[in-house]
């Protein structure tokens, strides 16, 4: 019998930790700050490792429902920032924090006054990566204070010219003057508001004025505590984004907006109410005293969404000849009742470039049965000859639709009709 040999386990060898600092702590910045500071009790060499990592992230929301777990949570903050201050760590590449508190007296009492304090200790020369939202569950309030109770954006912020990418929501903007001498966001790509109030359309406009590299803006739910604007003819007409290509601007309640600073985009979801031209308004808008100019010539757009009223579409396809895909969303009920709003639909004279060489996909959801819809839909299938699939999807079941359309002439052999209801989803 063969005697088995005696063997001796080889002693483990702890491989990340032979590594250099600088890789371990680059390792430890694409954890959560939680799991990068739990890492100091592996062993003498990790305790302080995480005080090194460029980004304090948060990638899950924070759920604060009671005075201890704010406390809590804010003593952990409080030791983090610190910690790294004491270890001479003072260089932060991102920084993103989304909370939701269980009541307005916990994020007004509790919460601001905290976030203000690490937004100020944070936001430094060199920061890059910016996100924001404080948020409570509790909504049971007036909504004549919804303004008065958001909390005051950290003025700091608006100084970090090292920004690329800034996501702020809930938030109201006031004691910044956009047009001071030295404001601007010259390396900022990405910008996204959510449910952002400012004192005034030209403060929104002058901030958008300043990201002149801005890329992809999200805009949503946009307020002005004064609804008469100062924004000057001038500082209109020169508001220019060049570089920006992906856009999407939704209840942005400014007097109007001008699509011309919008021209080079390839995507772009805004509702109809800012198509409003010197010679054509949307109907039932307020006439406000604003300037209007028409809509600019979209040559890159090639993805399109509008949202609500549906009668400026044709007008619309017009100035967007290389779009491909369009998606169009009926606004609600109470607004589609008006039964005159069929004399603000006009169809174009010349067939749009878009419908005669490169509409692929059309989809239109939220159908309500309105003639203005049907009027719609028969146009686009009678004119757009590339057109690959038409998907409708309406809020009631309407089967005599699918039967008045199977009789419309299509321009396209190969078009594909797709009739859906609110059971079913596109």
């Amino acid at each position: 019998m063969q005697r088995r040999r005696n063997s001796i386990a080889a002693p483990a060898v702890d491989t990340i930790s032979s590594l250099p600092d600088a890789i371990l702590s680059r390792i430890l910045s694409l954890l959560s700050i939680k799991e990068a500071v739990a890492t100091s009790i592996l062993s003498k060499r990790w305790i302080h490792l995480w005080h090194f990592v460029d980004s304090i992230d948060f990638p899950d929301i924070i759920e604060l429902n009671s005075i201890q777990s704010t406390h809590i949570f804010n003593n952990f903050m409080d030791s983090v920032l610190v910690s790294r201050e004491a270890s001479g760590s003072h260089f932060i590449n991102s920084f993103r924090l989304k909370i939701e508190y269980d009541n307005r007296s916990l994020l007004t009492f509790l919460g601001f006054p905290n976030v203000t304090k690490w937004v100020n200790l944070i936001v430094k020369p060199g920061l890059k990566y910016l996100c924001l939202d404080l948020d409570s569950y509790d909504d049971d309030y007036d909504s004549d204070d919804v303004i008065g109770q958001k909390p005051l954006l950290p003025i700091s912020i608006l100084s970090c010219r090292t920004l690329v990418s800034l996501d702020l929501a809930r938030f109201r903007v006031k004691g910044f003057t956009f047009s001071s001498v030295g404001f601007g966001f010259p390396s900022l790509n990405v910008l996204h508001f959510r449910d952002i109030v400012f004192q005034q359309g030209r403060d929104f406009m002058l901030l958008l004025a300043g990201c002149p590299n801005l890329e992809y803006l999200r805009a949503e739910d946009i307020g002005f505590h004064y609804q008469r604007d100062s924004l000057t003819i001038q500082e209109y007409e020169s508001l220019s984004l060049p570089k920006l290509i992906s856009a999407v601007i939704t209840q942005c309640r400014c007097s109007c907006f001008p699509l011309k600073a919008l021209s080079n985009l390839e995507y772009l979801s805004v509702e109809t109410s800012m198509l409003r031209t010197k010679d054509h308004k949307v109907y039932g808008m307020d006439q406000l005293q604003c300037p209007l100019y028409d809509i600019p010539i979209f040559r890159n757009l090639t993805h399109l969404e509008l949202h609500d009223r549906l009668e400026l579409v044709p007008q619309m396809l017009q100035h967007c000849p290389k779009l491909q895909k369009l998606e169009l969303r009926q606004a609600s009920f109470e607004l589609c009742v008006e039964p005159d709003v069929l004399q603000y639909w006009v169809e174009p004279e010349v067939v749009p470039q878009c419908l005669s060489s490169h509409l692929r996909i059309c989809t239109i959801r939220d159908l309500l049965d309105f003639q203005i819809e049907l009027m719609l839909i028969k146009y686009i299938l009678k004119n757009a000859r590339n057109l690959q699939i038409m998907k409708m999807h309406y809020i009631t079941d309407h089967p005599e639709i699918e039967t008045e359309l199977s009789t419309c002439p299509k321009a396209s052999a190969t078009c594909q009709r797709l009739v859906t209801y609110r059971q079913c989803k596109l």
